[in-house]
């Protein structure tokens, strides 16, 4: 699913591990999410440096240099369907649900919910098949805390 991590080093035994394919799925949506508004916060940006910290402790690379391969790859793909592919096929729906709701979390993070960014949100959760009510509810839980 990460070929990025594969062209930038990362051994393949490191990536064979479910919790550090979650992460980096989470973090490179949640990129995607922080960065539709054309503008990445600084509470964005800290809120993904948590994440992406958690994945540094799991591979041979400092967080900003993973920051740095998340960045390219998403400047490179025209499309995150082989996220989607792999969310389908490796995540339960409750890691689904916990991926939609840490987009919501980046989303909500500057003060602002930008409709781009509700966009994406929405169309990522239907792909990965959640129903409209968990969305909603993920996004209550988001925007209550």
């Amino acid at each position: 699913m990460f070929n990025f991590f594969k062209k930038n080093n990362v051994p393949s035994a490191e990536l064979k591990d479910k919790s550090l394919d979650f992460n980096l799925t989470r973090s490179v949506l949640a990129y995607e999410v922080a960065r539709t508004d054309g503008d990445i916060s600084n509470e964005e940006l800290s809120i993904l440096i948590e994440e992406i910290k958690k994945i540094s402790t799991k591979v041979t690379k400092d967080h900003t240099e993973i920051l740095n391969i998340i960045e390219k790859s998403s400047s490179e793909n025209i499309s995150f369907h082989e996220y989607i592919v792999g969310v389908n096929k490796n995540f339960s729906k409750d890691e689904k649900i916990n991926l939609i709701q840490f987009m919501w979390e980046i989303a909500y993070s500057d003060g602002h919910l930008d409709v781009n960014e509700e966009r994406l949100i929405r169309r990522v959760a239907d792909l990965i098949m959640l129903k409209n009510i968990e969305v909603l509810k993920a996004k209550d839980n988001v925007k209550n805390s």
